[in-house]
């Protein structure tokens, strides 16, 4: 109690650890997420103001993704050696500088080059989000803790499509990304303020650079085929698979090599001790199995919301504003479940909302892939029952992944599931490429890409449903 009370009194004997600590990860975890919701509703803008294709335009969200994967591993290994609260303030600064960069480009390139940096002060936040969470609050609150930080997911995902939606109707989408400035600078300065003065982890395995550069190198490789692809041929919804023999060199080149690299990677990985895929890690059941279904999870939410994004501002001419507005029922539904879910996990155990949040998302995808024609309506639906799963899923699965490893471990815990998250997401953006990569606002007829957009739903109706039978699976077992 002494010990608990110093380490209190240390930080401001008038605020309780715990909870500011919450507060400040929330304030990150706010600001990267109002980010992904304020870009991915204007990417139709800006294919159309640049008069670019999904396969192009899609690398302003990619290479933010990309650069957070890539460098997951790395910071979480780097915090659990050293300071972690410093590492995760200094990511506010980045982040916020990266911010202002993209504000002030002027072009496709040097837009892309700013989201990178971007990526980098995420990626700085991300990996010690979690670990941070963890450390603070015991187990029977954990859930609960993680629930209220769904909500702020929810509230920054919510936020983000409703002030990129009116922002872009009444100003310039530079107005976007300074939203990210104050946000990031007030974080930074609380962080100084209340991060408790720990000393370095205790922790002291090897960086994996080569295993994080394979990973990267892989990933992009994939990511440059899967937009070559999209974006051949002249059919103006989506690629033609029958096209694919037809592919040009460079993109059956970059689709070989990033298999090749990822095959490199994994038998690299299964060699080396303190990878990022470290052993010890990866043999904890909970582990393996929360994060291979949260891959799932994350690669249908992305590719639905951009595909749908794109559909409504297309086939349905709606205006930005009201796309925005449809595309809030998802995470304020989030927001409303995840807090019910996170208490019920520390009541009850994390087994039914993580399996019936999965099966709920799978059965969402039906509502695209079995209707006669996607309507306004229809997509209002497929995004509340999605809601609803991804708010039972999200924070008990989190929850549920923490709370099985040690200490020790904790930052290269939440790196690998912020990392395996953000590689859903890419993987998302990359099916979107594939199937519906020449898909732009300019396209009015929905018979254009109306099979590739039910192709795509039907592989995330697929991928929803595995993480549902892993997941009861794994509790079965246990």
């Amino acid at each position: 109690m002494t010990s608990v009370m110093r380490t209190t009194q240390h930080v401001n004997p008038k605020v309780n650890y715990r909870w500011m600590v919450l507060l400040i990860v929330n304030l990150g975890t706010f600001m990267s997420t109002l980010d992904v919701g304020i870009v991915n509703v204007c990417l139709p803008t800006l294919a159309g103001e640049f008069a670019k294709p999904l396969a192009q335009i899609q690398w302003l969200a990619s290479s933010y993704l990309l650069t957070m994967a890539a460098l997951l591993p790395f910071l979480g290994k780097l915090s659990d050696r050293w300071k972690r609260s410093h590492i995760y303030s200094a990511g506010f600064i980045v982040f916020a500088l990266g911010s202002l960069c993209v504000a002030l480009s002027h072009g496709i390139a040097m837009m892309i080059i700013s989201r990178c940096v971007q990526g980098l002060g995420a990626a700085m936040i991300m990996a010690n989000s979690q670990a941070m969470v963890r450390q603070a609050f015991p187990d029977h609150e954990r859930g609960r803790a993680l629930g209220l930080n769904a909500v702020v997911i929810s509230l920054g995902t919510l936020m983000g499509p409703a002030i990129g939606g009116f922002v872009l109707e009444w100003a310039g989408w530079p107005w976007l990304f300074w939203i990210n400035v104050p946000i990031g600078l007030a974080a930074f300065g609380l962080g100084l303020k209340y991060f408790p003065r720990s000393s370095a982890q205790a922790h002291r395995g090897s960086l994996d650079l080569l295993g994080s550069a394979l990973l990267a190198a892989g990933t992009v490789l994939l990511m440059l085929a899967s937009g070559g692809y999209g974006d051949s041929g002249d059919t103006g919804g989506a690629a033609d698979p029958a096209a694919a023999a037809g592919m040009p060199l460079a993109t059956w080149a970059a689709m070989l090599g990033g298999l090749a690299l990822l095959v490199v990677f994994w038998l690299y990985e299964r060699r080396i001790q303190n990878g990022i895929l470290d052993r010890a890690l990866i043999r904890l059941r909970p582990v393996w199995s929360g994060n291979l279904s949260s891959f799932f999870i994350n690669m249908a939410l992305t590719a639905s919301l951009i595909a749908l994004t794109f559909y409504m501002q297309g086939p349905l001419s709606l205006t930005v504003v009201a796309s925005g507005g449809f595309l809030m029922i998802q995470p304020l539904l989030v927001g409303l479940i995840a807090p019910f879910s996170g208490w019920f996990r520390d009541k009850y155990g994390g087994a039914l909302p993580i399996i019936g949040g999965a099966a709920l998302c799978a059965v969402s995808m039906l509502f695209i892939l079995c209707a006669p024609q996607v309507t306004a309506m229809i997509i209002a639906v497929q995004l509340a029952v999605f809601g609803i799963g991804n708010g039972l899923f999200h924070a008990t699965n989190n929850a549920e992944i923490m709370g099985a490893v040690p200490g020790s471990q904790a930052s290269l815990a939440g790196s690998l599931l912020a990392m395996v998250r953000y590689l859903g997401q890419i993987a998302g953006i990359g099916l979107c490429a594939l199937l519906l990569g020449r898909m732009n606002v300019s396209v009015q007829a929905a018979a254009d890409h109306g099979m590739g957009l039910r192709i795509l739903f039907a592989i995330l109706l697929v991928g929803c449903a595995s993480a549902a039978v892993l997941a009861y699976r794994v509790k079965a077992v246990r």
